[in-house]
């Protein structure tokens, strides 16, 4: 019966390590997100989804970074930055050997605005923003990257709590060990 009990505290104490991995690196990226002010710029790998002018049905949505809806020298082409649909998924193409994958939702915000949300899932990492557009202009709103690093983050407060986790267990439902009487 004690081998029965100690092999399941060893599973809880795994799976809790796990499940808070995962929920103190996602919880990271939130507190480590960027928000930005009316204005602000944002930074280089900040995402938005745009049409080329002339559009097929279905739509080919493009992937663009920050820099390519900003430029001065020369001026990015005309592009639709409002989204036809109210949401979708494209892949982007290969540079390297992986396909980034990007998936968006579209909600009107009202005076013709539009507030796309977005999250690309690159080799090694997610990116998640959103940002409001007229059509023409981009004002974002986040920015917050997951990945290895805020992974590696996690590891050790998920291994102190459960190892916390154990102790609490094997103290709850362990008896205490009997001593030979000889």
């Amino acid at each position: 019966m004690r081998f029965m009990v100690r092999t399941g505290i060893l599973i809880a104490q795994l799976a809790a390590f796990f499940v808070l991995m995962a929920l103190i690196s996602l919880g990271t990226t939130y507190l480590t997100a960027e928000r930005y002010a009316e204005g602000s710029t944002p930074v280089r790998l900040f995402p938005v989804i745009s049409l080329p002018p002339g559009a097929a049905n279905p739509p080919r949505y493009e992937l663009l970074r920050w820099p390519d809806v900003t430029r001065k020298d020369p001026p990015p082409p005309p592009r639709e930055l409002r989204l036809p649909e109210p949401a979708g998924e494209f892949d982007v193409p290969a540079r390297g050997g992986f396909a980034p994958m990007v998936r968006f939702a579209a909600h009107d915000a009202g005076d013709g605005r539009q507030r796309v949300e977005l999250r690309v899932t690159e080799d090694d990492y997610v990116i998640y923003a959103a940002y409001v557009t007229d059509g023409g202009t981009v004002a974002p709103e986040y920015f917050r990257v997951w990945g290895p690093s805020s992974a590696l983050l996690a590891v050790f407060p998920a291994f102190v709590l459960a190892l916390v986790l154990g102790r609490l267990l094997r103290r709850r439902f362990m008896p205490p060990a009997k001593a030979d009487a000889a």
